[in-house]
């Protein structure tokens, strides 16, 4: 009966282990511009200032 109620293996909350915290910056893939990371917001749901691109974390 070993690893009953051992749960899933110490996995954080975010899948694949992306969750990067609430520093850094996000960055635009089309003019490389930057802005400060807002937390609880991905970077992935914010435009570009510039040019209206999606924003990326690198």
């Amino acid at each position: 009966m070993a690893g009953i109620g051992r749960g899933g293996g110490g996995r954080g909350r975010m899948p694949g282990g992306r969750g990067l915290g609430p520093g850094g910056e996000c960055r635009c893939p089309s003019c490389g511009t930057t802005v400060p990371h807002q937390r609880g917001v991905p970077c992935y749901q914010q435009t570009c200032p510039k040019c209206g691109a999606r924003m990326i974390r690198p």
